[in-house]
């Protein structure tokens, strides 16, 4: 469990570097969208605000981020429809709706 923890930790520290090389304007703030299944106050939903709380003030407000918990924006077989297409920047998910999409997850998923 606590291997699944840190590859999703890892993943979501990824994709929030690769969000650092988007090509700005000097002046353009860029709001990334994060979503998650999970309710306001469950332990992933506020570890990503507290990123996006350090984000915009590591970046001067370059960078913000909007957080949509409570599957607002669907479920997760939906919101990994809207990461692939770019709808949606960071997606805190679990590992069996993944791996229909990214087969190389399913290693993680055998009993």
């Amino acid at each position: 469990m606590t291997f699944r923890r840190n590859l999703i930790a890892g993943a979501v520290a990824a994709i929030a570097a690769v969000a650092f090389f988007v090509p700005l304007t000097a002046t353009a703030q860029t709001v990334l969208k994060a979503a998650d299944v999970h309710p306001v106050g469950y332990p992933n939903v506020v570890a990503i605000e507290s990123l996006g709380k350090k984000l915009e003030a590591a970046t001067h407000g370059k960078f913000k981020l909007q957080m949509f918990p409570g599957s607002v924006l669907g479920g997760e077989k939906e919101m990994i429809e809207q990461t692939q297409v770019g709808a949606i920047d960071i997606l805190r998910t679990s590992l069996g709706p993944l791996g229909p999409v990214v087969p190389e997850v399913n290693v993680f998923n055998m009993p």
